[in-house]
C-alpha cells in the first residue's frame, strides 16, 4: 500500500485503475437487478388542470448491467411515515398518461416491456399520477419497491389526492418526455 498525496487515505496497489465498460454481451446475459445497487430519484413532474404526475426513476449504480421490469409497488405515507391504507393503486400504461396530459403519443410507443436492461448508470422511469384539489387527503411521501424486491425507497412528495386512487405506469427506459 502506498499513500496518495492528494487523498487522506491509502490506495491498494498504489494507483487507480479503470473498470471495463459493460458490453452488449454483458447486457444480453444480465440478471435481475440487485436492490442494493439501485436508487430512486424524482426526475420530473407535470400538471394539467386537476391532474398531477411525478416521474420517478430507478438508477443502476452497479458496475454491471441488470434487468428490471413490470410495475413498481407504491405506497403513500403520512407525515409520521405511516402507510395510508385507504388509497388504491391502478396500473396503467405510459400511453394513458400522455393522453391524460394532452400530449402527443410518440410514434412507435409500445405497451409495457416485460423487462428493461439497465446498463451501469442508466435509469428505468415510471410515473405516479393522481387527481388533486383543495379539500383532498394529504400525503407526505411515497414508498417505492422495485418489482421482484422487498427493499423500499422513500421519496418526500407532498401531494393532495382527491379520488382515493393513484395510477402507476410500467417501468421503461427513460426516453426523456414519457
Amino acid at each position: 500500500l502506498r499513500p496518495n498525496p492528494n487523498a487522506p487515505y491509502i490506495l491498494a496497489g498504489g494507483a487507480p485503475r479503470l473498470i471495463p465498460r459493460a458490453t452488449a454481451e454483458d447486457a444480453a446475459h444480465a440478471g435481475p437487478c440487485d436492490p442494493e445497487v439501485l436508487s430512486v430519484e424524482e426526475i420530473a413532474g407535470d400538471t394539467n388542470g386537476v391532474f398531477r404526475s411525478v416521474k420517478l426513476a430507478f438508477l443502476n449504480r452497479g458496475a454491471v448491467p441488470c434487468r428490471l421490469g413490470g410495475y413498481p409497488a407504491v405506497a403513500l405515507l403520512d407525515s409520521q411515515g405511516q402507510r395510508i391504507g385507504n388509497i388504491s393503486t391502478q396500473r396503467i400504461s405510459s400511453r394513458q398518461v400522455l393522453a391524460e396530459f394532452g400530449k402527443q403519443i410518440p410514434p412507435g410507443a409500445r405497451g409495457p416491456s416485460p423487462a428493461v436492461t439497465l446498463m451501469p448508470h442508466q435509469v428505468a422511469a415510471f410515473q405516479v399520477v393522481w387527481t388533486t384539489g383543495a379539500e383532498c387527503s394529504r400525503v407526505a411521501g411515497i414508498q417505492i419497491t422495485a418489482p421482484g424486491s422487498r427493499r423500499t425507497f422513500g421519496i418526500t412528495q407532498p401531494m393532495k389526492i382527491c379520488t382515493g386512487q393513484i395510477q402507476v405506469t410500467e417501468l421503461r427506459l427513460d426516453e426523456g418526455d414519457v
